[in-house]
């Protein structure tokens, strides 16, 4: 439906390693076998019950792995962490032209953490985790695998550190501001400059006249889709541009690839300044027949809430009826979609489930509490 302008590997341990690491003599951090860090990456790590288990001491440690093909996955066990650990994950690429994704989940193999690239701009590819834990108590697990369709193979080093018991952060209202009055060069840091017309709903389709009436149908839709969180949602015909953070989602302009972009994939929303952008010409014949004005309402609407939830840190979902889906094809926006636990996307990881509304409650909290 749209995407964020945004990796698990396996390798062979050899057999000294691994009887070493089972025999009970945990590397040190820092340790080295003949001057290298150490290779920890075990064949055949690509599930959570096959998991390598992490020897970490004093909460730290450094080791290798590698990505042997574009499909190879590693997942590591990270040990037993609680709600208010802080968890640093430092994926670096040592050889090839490796370009890796880094994912953390919890015992129920739920994500709590994605990132692609260490900078949105893509100027660096290797993915930094830096979180405290919201989840439940538990084993938690560190996956990386390759950039999907990237081909890329190579070495990686990652370095873990855990510190413990920092304390859980509070959640944090979200204010996003929907601008339908476009503009001259308008950045969308990440996704490009634009030139953008007012919105006007004959750009969606046979719509012309019935702009205002569009406007208020996909605001109300969006505002349903977060109704259960501390969300406020303002606009430019009714509100001056806020002076608090906040987020804007821009409408207008052409895409041949997507119906929408958001700046990044924010984790735990570290930022609440960044935006998107939704590209209202590319409705346009873009479905099997010709959407009613309440389909197409609902179309740009659940789109909308998709590239917000991104920018809430919310990755791909591989399931219908969910708003993060990227997997069953333009009509399927046409019709009522929620936040909801679904399979991940395998563009994201191929194993695991997110728990949207789980993780929209932890970074926005509910209304009324």
């Amino acid at each position: 439906m749209a995407c964020a302008a945004t990796p698990l590997a396996t390798a062979v341990l050899g057999i000294l390693l691994t009887t070493l690491c089972v025999g009970g003599c945990p590397f040190l951090p820092g340790d080295t076998i003949n001057g290298a860090v150490p290779l920890l990456d075990e064949d055949g790590n690509s599930s959570f019950k096959t998991a390598t288990f992490l020897p970490l001491q004093d909460d730290q440690m450094r080791f290798r792995g590698a990505i042997g093909s574009p499909v190879d996955v590693d997942i590591y066990n990270l040990g037993t962490l609680v709600p208010g650990d802080r968890l640093l994950v430092d994926v670096r690429r040592t050889s090839g032209n490796l370009d890796a994704m880094a994912v953390v989940f919890d015992y129920r193999e739920y994500l709590h953490a994605f990132n692609d690239d260490r900078t949105p701009d893509a100027s660096n590819l290797n993915p930094l985790i830096d979180i405290v834990i919201r989840g439940p108590e538990g084993t938690y697990y560190l996956g990386i695998v390759p950039l999907k369709g990237s081909g890329s193979t190579g070495e990686y080093e990652v370095t873990v550190e855990i510190t413990r018991v920092v304390g859980v952060p509070n959640p944090t209202p979200q204010v996003v501001f929907f601008d339908w009055d476009g503009g001259q060069n308008v950045r969308v840091e990440n996704v490009g400059t634009f030139d953008l017309d007012p919105f006007d709903a004959g750009d969606l389709g046979p719509y012309t006249g019935q702009t205002e009436l569009m406007k208020d149908r996909i605001q109300q839709i969006v505002a349903d889709r977060y109704e259960d969180f501390n969300f406020v949602l303002l606009n430019s015909d009714d509100h001056a541009v806020p002076t608090v953070p906040h987020s804007t989602v821009y409408f207008g302009g052409e895409s041949f690839e997507a119906f929408a972009v958001s700046e990044q994939i924010d984790t735990f929303n570290a930022d609440p300044m960044d935006d998107a952008i939704i590209f209202t010409g590319a409705y346009r014949d873009a479905f099997f027949k010709l959407p009613s004005f309440e389909q197409m309402a609902t179309a740009v609407g659940n789109t909308a809430a998709h590239e917000i939830g991104h920018l809430l840190g919310l990755v791909h979902t591989a399931d219908c009826d969910s708003l993060m889906d990227s997997t069953c094809g333009n009509n399927s926006i046409l019709t009522l979609q929620s936040f909801k636990l679904a399979v991940l996307d395998d563009t994201v990881f191929p194993a695991g489930w997110q728990d949207a509304r789980e993780l929209l409650e932890w970074v926005l909290g509910l209304v009324g509490l």
